[in-house]
């Protein structure tokens, strides 16, 4: 078993390091990254459908189906990365403390790693307690990966593209129904104002 950096000098016991590996502030990224995620793309969603709806360039017949799939596409982007963030949150916690947890932070290995300190610095409940907060810290920031990953590849590049097309053919519908609508609303008002001024 390869020694152990010497725990006086090690980065991680650092203040710099400990706030690095703080699973708080890990905790606290993981929240931030869902919700910009989430913000983002509810914004995006309003801004491309609007743009579609108003984009001369694309054809009439197109602009509503245009339109159909960016909707589609925010929809499904935010809902299915606010659901697989709440799933993996749990599921990623307990893959952690079942595949790396148990190699690398039961107690048999720490006392390994306390023994092969050649300046022990620290009683052995201090390191003891700064490996379970190293623990902590690489449970929250493996879920933190996991996330974004799922989140970025899984949900946006694989489901979202296989839903958005057929979503979009309903949402083209609402879109040519309200048009319908505004249409007819404006040819009334046309009327009775050619009718005032006659």
């Amino acid at each position: 078993m390869s020694k152990i950096p010497d725990i006086s000098k090690s980065f991680l016991y650092t203040k710099l390091g400990k706030a690095i590996t703080n699973p708080a502030a890990i905790g606290a990224a993981y929240g931030f990254a869902t919700a910009s995620n989430l913000t983002k793309d509810g914004v995006n969603c309003a801004y491309y459908v609007a743009q579609s709806l108003n984009n001369e360039r694309i054809p009439d017949d197109k602009r509503n189906f245009v339109a159909g799939i960016d909707l589609a596409n925010g929809i499904l982007n935010v809902s299915l990365q606010a659901g697989v963030s709440a799933f993996i949150t749990d599921k990623s916690a307990k893959f952690f403390d079942n595949h790396f947890a148990k190699k690398h932070y039961s107690e048999p290995i720490i006392k390994k790693q306390y023994e092969a300190l050649k300046n022990k610095a620290v009683t052995y409940e201090e390191f003891f307690n700064n490996r379970m907060v190293k623990k902590e810290a690489c449970r929250t920031g493996f879920g933190l990966i996991v996330m974004l990953v799922a989140m970025q590849v899984l949900t946006k590049r694989i489901i979202t593209p296989l839903l958005s097309t057929p979503m979009a053919d309903g949402f083209k519908v609402l879109f040519d129904k309200s048009q319908e609508k505004l249409a007819e609303k404006n040819s009334d008002e046309r009327k009775e104002v050619e009718i005032a001024t006659a």
